[in-house]
């Protein structure tokens, strides 16, 4: 009787081991993992998100006149449909003062925070600084404006797409 009963303890010990294991295991390695209101809470999705709202930023708000159709090209690439048309409409806005001006932006990311984040869907606060130089040679004119902008982000098989872009002034 006696056998049995620390037999039936080991047993459980081991289960109650291996389940620990599992739970340790699945935290330490899980992506996207989602509280059960939705919200991303898994350390790796969450810089997984900063990540992309750094690097489409980027891609929307940098160009340069030597390589405007390609720069467009690329941004275009990772957003939603009707994201694009907002974005096409905008660049054909400024496309001949970019081509007659020779005019380059370079925007870099200078930190981020995450508004609101699922599996789905991301707002990330992005603060930029964006350098705009016109003209080419010593009459090139450069000027640095800091921005601030609320990105939102969009996933659906993939990877995450811009879908928003709100300046906030």
């Amino acid at each position: 009787m006696q056998r049995r009963l620390t037999m039936l303890l080991a047993v459980l010990v081991l289960l109650a081991g291996a389940g620990v294991g599992a739970l340790w295991w699945r935290a330490e390695n899980a992506s996207s993992v989602a509280a059960p209101n939705g919200l991303l809470v898994g350390e790796e999705a969450r810089t997984e998100v900063l990540i992309a709202a750094a690097d489409l930023t980027q891609r929307t708000l940098s160009y340069s006149y030597k390589s405007l159709a390609n720069d467009m090209e690329v941004a275009l690439a990772r957003m939603t449909p009707k994201f694009r048309k907002e974005y096409e409409a905008t660049m054909e806005q400024v496309r001949d003062n970019t081509t007659k001006n020779k005019i380059a932006l370079q925007a870099s990311v200078v930190s981020s925070a995450i508004i609101d984040a699922t599996e789905r869907e991301a707002k990330v606060l992005v603060f930029i600084n964006q350098t705009t130089t016109a003209g080419v040679g010593k009459k090139a004119n450069q000027q640095l404006s800091r921005n601030s902008l609320v990105i939102t982000l969009t996933r659906g098989d993939g990877d995450w797409v811009m879908s928003k872009l709100t300046a906030l002034g």
